[in-house]
């Protein structure tokens, strides 16, 4: 997105609105109760009429293949078919622009819309976790940007203004910021003011002067991201999940249009013709054919992440982190610091060999699994950076790091026997089936039991943990790595379990909760240690928790 200063096409700008006049003084019949006044306007606004010729150009795209089909196949029901989506698809955009209207005041956003069913969302200022802003290749040539407003529900976007112009949508991020600002000096003085006397001889007290509104905040340059960085971004995402989840969701899509046997002949066909050379000359073919499918999964993977991320700069305005990034859709996210539920560095086997790491960030508005990345990469904070400049980062984005010295401790080698004994029950299933359709072929399935072995060795390896004064710290992974860091005044919930076998060995495990949902797993420790971490971490939260009230 571009600066808020480019000038863009004319629209309806946000709308003033005066304070309310002051109430005249009562007479003596007049009750002591008053209604309580209504919160200050600060802006007011409508879409940009500019929003039509891009939902009629949707609706146009909408429409273009029944009314293609209906013209080839000269099927009038077809023709029909395509021209009602397109009225209505473009009838409900124009009754969205004609009805939609937000309101920002001092406590509050409201938005309202709808013609038929009229519906008003109000959300709570303090309750609003990001704002992000995203536009379009045509989006940009008209000057709009969409406004997604995100809370803790971690449904999505809680209110989503598609679309505004470039200056409407920056003076709107401007105004809440101010707003936000001023209600926290707001509860700081009244938290911070003496009782007045005259209050407690039932006479008027005297309100305490408005406090002064905040002086604009300088903004600092964080991080900027390199093309390097990005092309390494690309290069380093290599995950082996992904290739058998694609083949698998390719294969099943083949089979639901039912050309899974169609592939299953072509692939016997190949095997006909590998088999007329000789064992060394497949094994050559098949690491090409690797090998180029590794190479095209890079270069997309590359190109991808060189498009979404292209410019990225990460910038902290007072308390608020800004993230501005895209080449064909760009991307502005608001995220203020003490919303920040909990931030990862991220490592695939390749970045952890090449000693690189990606960081993101939780916040309430949202929860993803270790590894999982949100629609947008709007969960990024560092796209792709050397561990000790993460590292070093950490302190801007999760202020007090810097003051925490971790006694860093390991999980129990218990792990190991763990993993062993389950190869051992998974082979002592396995075998049974096997060995009547095979014979002695089945006993292969005992190498279950070393390889899972060597699995509880790599996952105890990389596995440690840390409790700070105000940080929970934990290492895990198998040959990539995840470190995460949960500020403990954000805990929701710690959950200690067992399963069977765990609690044949004593172990059990430990998942924090935080706000969103997004959990952190504390894997096979001793179950004294379990329990005495979870109570530790529940108690600094529980003493958070009484300190906010």
């Amino acid at each position: 997105m571009t600066d808020a200063s480019d000038p863009g096409p004319a629209s309806a700008p946000l709308v003033p609105v005066p304070p309310p006049l002051p109430a005249a003084a009562p007479d003596a019949t007049t009750p002591a109760a008053t209604p309580a006044p209504q919160a200050a306007v600060l802006a007011r606004g409508h879409l940009h009429p500019a929003i039509l010729l891009v939902r009629l150009l949707e609706s146009m795209q909408q429409a273009v293949l029944p009314v293609v089909a209906g013209v080839l196949l000269s099927n009038v029901w077809l023709l029909a078919f395509g021209g009602v989506m397109f009225l209505l698809r473009l009838g409900y955009a124009v009754a969205r622009y004609l009805t939609l209207e937000f309101t920002l005041t001092a406590d509050e956003l409201r938005v309202r819309e709808g013609l038929l069913e009229r519906q008003e969302r109000r959300i709570p200022l303090d309750r609003i976790q990001d704002l992000g802003f995203e536009s379009s290749l045509l989006r940009r040539a008209l000057g709009l940007a969409v406004v997604l407003v995100e809370t803790a529900s971690g449904t999505g976007a809680e209110a989503k203004l598609d679309a505004l112009s470039r200056p409407a949508a920056e003076h709107l991020r401007e105004v809440l910021l101010a707003a936000r600002l001023a209600a926290t000096a707001r509860i700081a003085a009244a938290a911070s003011a003496p009782t007045d006397p005259a209050a407690a001889d039932g006479t008027a007290a005297t309100p305490p002067p408005p406090p002064a509104p905040p002086a604009p905040e300088p903004e600092w340059t964080v991080h900027r991201a390199t093309a390097g960085e990005l092309m390494l971004r690309g290069v380093t995402d290599m995950r082996l999940s992904a290739f058998f989840v694609t083949g698998y969701a390719a294969w099943e899509i083949a089979d639901h249009l039912g050309a899974a046997s169609r592939l299953a002949g072509t692939a016997n066909s190949v095997r006909d013709w590998l088999l007329q050379f000789s064992p060394a000359m497949v094994a050559l073919i098949l690491c090409g054919l690797l090998a180029v499918v590794m190479l095209f999964g890079i270069v997309t993977s590359t190109l991808g992440n060189l498009v979404t991320f292209h410019g990225f700069v990460l910038l902290l305005r007072g308390d608020v982190l800004q993230r501005r990034y895209g080449l064909l859709t760009t991307r502005q996210k608001t995220l203020p610091r003490a919303r920040i539920q909990r931030v990862t560095l991220e490592q695939t086997w390749l970045r952890r060999l090449l000693g690189l790491c990606a960081m993101k960030a939780d916040s309430a508005g949202g929860s993803r699994t270790d590894g999982a990345e949100v629609a947008g990469g709007w969960d990024v904070v560092l796209p792709l950076a050397a561990m000790p400049t993460a590292q070093s980062l950490l302190p801007a984005v999760l202020p007090g790091l810097e003051r925490e010295q971790f006694d860093w401790r390991r999980g129990s080698v218990r792990l190991v026997v763990r993993t062993g004994v389950q190869g051992a029950l998974l082979a002592a299933l396995v075998i049974p089936p096997l060995w009547v359709q095979a014979g002695s072929v089945a006993l292969l399935a005992l190498l279950l039991m070393p390889a899972f072995a060597l699995l509880g060795v790599l996952v105890w390896r990389n596995l440690g943990f840390a409790l700070g004064n105000e940080f929970l710290t934990l290492q895990h992974g198998i040959i990539g790595r995840t470190i995460a860091y949960v500020p403990t005044t954000k805990v929701q919930a710690v959950v200690v379990r067992q399963g069977p076998v765990g609690q044949l060995l004593g172990l059990a495990d430990l998942t924090v909760y935080v706000a969103g949902g997004s959990p952190t797993r504390l894997p096979d420790l001793v179950l004294s240690d379990a329990k005495a971490l979870g109570a530790a971490i529940a108690e600094r939260a529980a003493l958070a928790a009484n300190h906010s009230w």
